[in-house]
């Protein structure tokens, strides 16, 4: 008899990171089953504990083994597939398996029952069948109590709650007492589904919906009717309404064939429009879960996917583990977004254990993007994903890239150009929409020559420096190097070198100098999020001639015909000490050039010091191709991701001399292994050196192969985790890193 429980404790630390057996008490034996969420006595704590299987033996003695305390929910929150999806994730991210567990479940639920919600609704009295003289009555001596029994006779099929039965009759609860303390009605109470609200945007969602096109129709049924192997699928878009339009569409007819689906969506609160719309369409039959929910929602709505009420889960990151018994189909937008890879533990990326979770069982697997990530049409072109183009244009717009190193020449150190400022009368005699946009994404954090554009950068590892204002220091955060900051540019002489970055109100006052009649406004994240929208819809509906915004002016907003936009600084994201950096810089030139009409008279204009940029000049090229040849060649050069499977090792300690010994001794000991398993670059303080009052230090390892980069991983583990006896000192492994700070 199988009556030892193998459980997993509610308590996230490297010394328990492991399954635990109880003894099954007699009251529980016809009860327990795996998923399910109990109380166990763990040392002189309580605590909550995930049950995830049963056996007949056990190493431990019986008579030393303690018993199950009680069971906190009676259901099941996960089963043998989703536990061994844990299983996996947790041995692939070297993560703790509670954290893993805790991520794909609602939160909260293990530090207090949440409860169903509870509601009190009237009904009729069912004994009653003559009530027009109770009416007559009523009429004369209470009005009130008239018009709630009158309003309960005339919708009688419908269920009433109390409190929107006395809004409705402008009365108190007193009077529907009344009515109850006369056995006219009935008031009971009964558990209610608690449903987000997404009104506001139901108007707003309805502009967006287009009979399909015939390559749309094409797609959709190449998507749906595939009987191959592989069922894995890279979708490039064009930026726009069309593409949710075509998601939604899929989402029909997956719909019609009775498909389980889950739709990932990266940034949920900038997609309040779409989410609308996917309410709009398909109602009872979809769920949301993700972290703008309160606590109860997100419960319920969970429910509604584990009880099979639902077959669409749409969500962020973590809700790539809804728990559908049968996934069919997993699609994820955006599948390029940085946000899919979590940066607090436990540290996974979703696309990944997408395709973990549905490589048994030949699912749909879509990945769409306007701008595929690189890994991904690396991979599409090895054969792993089948390659597709949904509405395919030549673009139109004119684009225009302006060398700020000749600005410098002719004696302006503003931000502005002499071309964009003219440019800006231009289009504002034309009644144009005008939008500047700034990147403040690693602005500010790097030296620059504003004569001849030099970047002062590291001379082993071409990443540019970073400047440290207090030591007045340049440091490269791959390798180590330290450098003092010259007094002139090392590459033409000049003594132009400044702090690269501008932010939006410094723009603003430039444009307020120039424009002094205009309305200019900003929109940034130190704005709340209501001033946003608002000034956002007022700039469509014209009555804002500049916006000067950054990257919260992209997301899910669409410009009637928007005809001019500038970039300020076009290659401020290439210096940040990131390999991606190329990558993130050209998709969002993309994606902001894709905000304008795609007409011969729309212009997309850029500043830079580095114009010769393959990045920056790629904006120019007809197709999406030619910066993933470009970038694919300096890959396998510099052998980084795809070529290599990476490492990402931070060490922190509130005292800084603890994290960097640590990470010297780590350092030394890899040294051992770098020419047979490893290629190491570090230690070195990280990029973010402080956070939260803990320093931190940072080594980069590559690899050739996953077995090597497992071994190395172990040993690391046993020798540097499992054996650190101070917590001073913490070590953070993250496995396929998207953030190297």
């Amino acid at each position: 008899m199988k009556d030892i429980v193998k459980v997993v404790v509610d308590l996230p630390l490297k010394t328990i990171n492991r399954e635990f057996d109880y003894l099954l008490p007699e009251k529980l034996k016809s009860e327990l089953e795996v998923g399910q969420i109990v109380r166990v006595p763990f040392g002189r704590r309580k605590l909550s504990a995930f049950v995830t299987g049963f056996k007949a033996k056990t190493d431990i003695k019986k008579s030393k083994l303690k018993e199950i305390e009680s069971l906190l929910y009676k259901q099941s929150f996960f089963g043998d597939e989703l536990l061994k999806l844990f299983y996996w994730t947790a041995a692939y991210y070297h993560a703790y398996l509670a954290q893993v567990i805790k991520k794909a479940l609602p939160p909260g639920i293990t530090e207090q029952k949440i409860r169903k919600k509870e509601v009190e609704f009237l009904k009729l009295n069912s004994e009653i069948t003559d009530y027009k003289n109770e009416l007559d009555k009523l009429k004369i001596r209470a009005p009130k109590q008239y018009l709630i029994l009158k309003y309960l006779l005339e919708n009688s099929e419908q269920k009433h709650k109390l409190k929107k039965v006395v809004e409705s009759a402008e009365t108190s609860r007193q009077t529907v007492f009344r009515l109850i303390d006369k056995d006219l009605i009935t008031l009971y109470t009964d558990v209610e589904e608690r449903i987000p609200e997404m009104n506001i945007y139901l108007k707003e969602a309805d502009e967006y919906n287009f009979p399909l096109q015939q390559q749309e129709k094409e797609l959709i049924d190449q998507l749906t009717d595939n009987d191959s192997e592989n069922n894995s699928y890279l979708l490039t878009t064009e930026n726009g309404q069309r593409r949710y339009n075509f998601i939604i569409k899929l989402l029909v007819k997956l719909l019609a064939e009775k498909k389980n689906i889950i739709l990932l969506i990266p940034e949920i609160e900038k997609d309040q429009i779409f989410l609308a719309q996917l309410n709009n369409q398909f109602g009872d039959n979809i769920a949301f879960i993700h972290s703008q929910l309160s606590r109860g929602e997100r419960f319920d709505q969970w429910q509604q996917i584990k009880n099979g009420k639902v077959k669409i889960a749409v969500g962020a990151r973590s809700a790539i583990f809804a728990p559908f018994s049968e996934l069919n189909a997993v699609i994820i937008m955006e599948e390029n977004n940085e946000s899919y890879k979590a940066q607090e533990h436990p540290l996974y990326h979703a696309r990944q254990i997408a395709v973990k979770r549905l490589k048994k069982n030949n699912s749909l697997l879509l990945l769409e993007s306007p701008f595929p990530s690189l890994e991904s049409q690396y991979h599409a072109l090895a054969g792993e994903y089948q390659q597709m183009k949904l509405n395919p244009k030549k673009s139109k717009i004119l684009t225009k890239i302006i060398d700020m190193k000749k600005e410098v020449e002719k004696g302006n150190l503003g931000d502005l150009s002499q071309d964009l400022i003219t440019e800006i009368k231009n289009q504002l005699k034309k009644n144009n929409k005008i939008i500047l946009f700034l990147n403040r994404r690693g602005s500010a954090n790097y030296l620059i020559c504003r004569k001849c554009g030099h970047v002062l950068k590291c001379d082993n590892c071409d990443i540019s420096l970073n400047y440290h204002r207090e030591q007045h220091q340049l440091r490269c955060h791959y390798c180590g190097l330290k450098k003092e900051v010259p007094d002139n540019c090392p590459e033409c002489g000049s003594r132009f070198i400044s702090q690269a970055g501008v932010g939006t109100e410094k723009i603003i006052e430039q444009l307020k100098t120039l424009y002094q009649d205009l309305k200019i406004v900003r929109v940034d994240s130190d704005l709340k999020e209501r001033v946003v929208k608002q000034r956002l819809k007022n700039f469509k509906k014209g009555e804002i001639d500049i916006l000067v915004g950054t990257s919260i002016l992209i997301k899910n907003q669409f410009y009637d015909q928007l005809k001019f936009l500038a970039v300020i600084s076009a290659d401020t994201a290439l210096n940040s000490s990131d390999f991606r950096a190329a990558e993130n810089n050209y998709s969002l030139l993309m994606e902001l050039k894709s905000l304008l009409l795609n007409k011969s008279d729309s212009k997309f204009w850029l500043q830079s010091y580095d114009p010769d940029h393959y990045s920056i000049q790629a904006a120019l090229a007809p197709d999406k191709y030619s910066f993933y040849q470009k970038e694919i060649k300096i890959r396998k050069q510099r052998n980084y991701p795809p070529f290599c499977r990476l490492l990402n090792i931070i060490i922190s300690a509130e005292a800084e001399e603890k994290a960097a010994a640590q990470s010297k001794k780590l350092s030394t000991f890899l040294d051992n292994y770098k020419d047979k398993y490893l290629e190491k670059l570090g230690a070195s303080p990280a990029v973010l050196s402080k956070i939260r009052n803990k320093y931190r230090w940072q080594l980069i390892l590559k690899f050739n192969s996953m077995r090597n980069r497992e071994y190395i991983i172990q040993l690391i583990e046993k020798k540097f985790i499992e054996k650190n006896d101070s917590d001073s000192v913490e070590i953070r492994i993250d496995v396929d890193p998207y953030q190297m700070l």
